[in-house]
């Protein structure tokens, strides 16, 4: 009896190992497999890569290695700027003094030091009221001390 396009087909268990590996460790399917002990020949990689069910178990292998990292409570923002500062630094090594900079530039606007936010705002909290009675206070002073 012919199979019926939507019945499950059967996926071994080390296929989740493999997208496993391939999504953690940015590696390709061939190689994830060898990782595992199983050899597979260069046809069986692309049958393999091709069918849907594991593409759908490489995706979802994919989303939750991404869910994982966005949830990571130990990422800060000291990570990430301390991150930033030891890329600044390779690009430095390597010559790339133009990619360093930009990066720094990055680091400096996270931090503040940079851009609209470095403007220091003295009259925050005041109302226009408060501003034009201190206005008003301070020239009634000023006509006293000159009589």
């Amino acid at each position: 009896m012919a199979r019926k396009d939507k019945t499950p087909r059967y996926c071994p268990a080390w296929y989740v190992q493999a997208a496993e590996g391939m999504i953690r460790n940015n590696t390709s399917l061939k190689q994830s497999a060898l990782d595992l002990g199983i050899q597979l020949d260069p046809d069986e990689v692309l049958v393999i890569e091709r069918r849907k069910e594991f593409q759908e178990i490489l995706r979802g292998e994919a989303n939750k290695y991404y869910a994982a990292v966005a949830n990571d409570p130990t990422r800060t923002k000291s990570t990430v700027l301390g991150k930033l500062v030891v890329q600044a630094e390779l690009l430095h090594a390597q010559g790339d003094y133009d990619k360093a900079a930009i990066v720094l530039e990055k680091v400096a606007k996270i931090e503040g030091w940079t851009g609209a936010d470095q403007n220091v705002n003295v009259f925050a909290g005041l109302t226009a009221r408060d501003i034009q009675e201190a206005r008003d206070r301070i020239s009634a002073e000023v006509k006293i001390a000159q009589a």
